[in-house]
């Protein structure tokens, strides 16, 4: 829906938005966006865990010379539309981040309190 009519948009195939419940104003505000990828951490309240989440996301209709679909990071405060590349970049530093939490883990098991 575009300001209350209903006009017809391909999505992506991995495009989860509902664009007939939202009743965007213009189409420069459609989004593309896919389902959710978490990232938590494990004990605390549930509402306190989520440390961020991403997803795929593109604005085929934003002005811009060439749409392109992005890996959009959302730490709560703030989104990150990285690019293919970035986010490939993104994921590497994560596994480096994934194996000093497992050597910290390491030493905390020996250590004595």
């Amino acid at each position: 829906m575009i300001n209350g009519r209903r006009i017809l948009i391909e999505c992506p195939a991995w495009c989860t938005e509902d664009h007939v419940a939202v009743n965007e104003r213009h189409l420069e505000d459609v989004q593309h966006c896919g389902a959710f990828t978490d990232l938590v951490v494990p004990g605390g309240e549930p509402s306190l865990r989520l440390l961020g989440h991403a997803r795929l996301g593109l604005d085929s209709f934003a002005p811009r010379s060439k749409p392109q679909t992005v890996v959009a990071f959302d730490d709560g405060s703030e989104v990150f539309d990285l690019s293919p590349t970035e986010a490939i970049r993104f994921a590497d530093d994560l596994e480096a981040f994934a194996a000093k939490v497992r050597e910290l883990a390491a030493v905390a098991s020996k250590a004595v309190a």
